[in-house]
């Protein structure tokens, strides 16, 4: 019998929301189970929305108390090469995190309009359009220390980023929120909170993306 499983999950490719009719949308559902001092991260690749495209997400995650959580997404809002920006309908997420006895832990949820989003070409969204959400579950970490440890990401060649933290409610966690100028360094920032996790709970980290 394994003892302290650890599961790294990840997509081959970007997901591409296409374009389709007005009223129309795209929905994902992923129901997860992480047990007794199993470790879980799950790291999509891109979610690209085309023109004119929605989709509605749900995340349901029954959780030991024991166990660790690591989930991330990076939002591209268009193709961006092609001119499209903020050119989709628009996209909904809601993730719970219960208990194993389905005692609601917390709920993280985010509405990201598209056409219709009064701040797309706000200076700050203009020059940072890439968006990623981090949730992280760590039942034996000194979450201080590692809010440290991601305020002390140096981005390479000035690429440009923003982050912030807080904690969650009812368990030992933190929220993370990043905007940036492009998805190379998102994926460098999470890769960097990947491995300060895995530092804190002695297991090997990954090897660095090529910067």
């Amino acid at each position: 019998m394994q003892h302290n499983p650890n599961l790294y999950l990840t997509d081959q490719s970007a997901t591409k929301v296409h374009s389709m009719p007005i009223g129309e949308l795209a929905k994902t559902c992923y129901e997860i189970e992480v047990g007794d001092r199993a470790s879980l991260e799950f790291v999509s690749e891109p979610l690209i929305f085309y023109s004119n495209s929605a989709l509605e997400q749900t995340i349901k995650v029954k959780l030991h108390p024991t166990a660790q959580l690591f989930i991330s997404e990076i939002v591209v809002p268009g193709r961006l090469a092609r001119g499209e920006f903020y050119n989709f309908q628009y996209y909904f997420s809601r993730m719970e995190v219960t208990s194993p006895s389905g005692e609601l832990i917390f709920a993280d949820t985010m509405r990201l309009e598209g056409k219709l989003n009064p701040f797309s070409h706000n200076k700050i969204f203009s020059s940072l359009p890439i968006i990623a959400n981090l949730i992280l579950v760590l039942p034996e970490v000194e979450l201080k220390k590692l809010s440290k440890e991601l305020e002390s990401f140096i981005s390479p060649r000035e690429s440009a980023i923003a982050c912030a933290s807080s904690s969650l409610p009812n368990c030992n966690g933190l929220v993370v929120r990043v905007m940036a100028g492009n998805t190379g360094i998102i994926k460098v920032y999470i890769q960097y909170v990947m491995n300060c996790v895995r530092k804190l709970t002695n297991r090997p980290a990954l090897p660095e993306i090529p910067k």
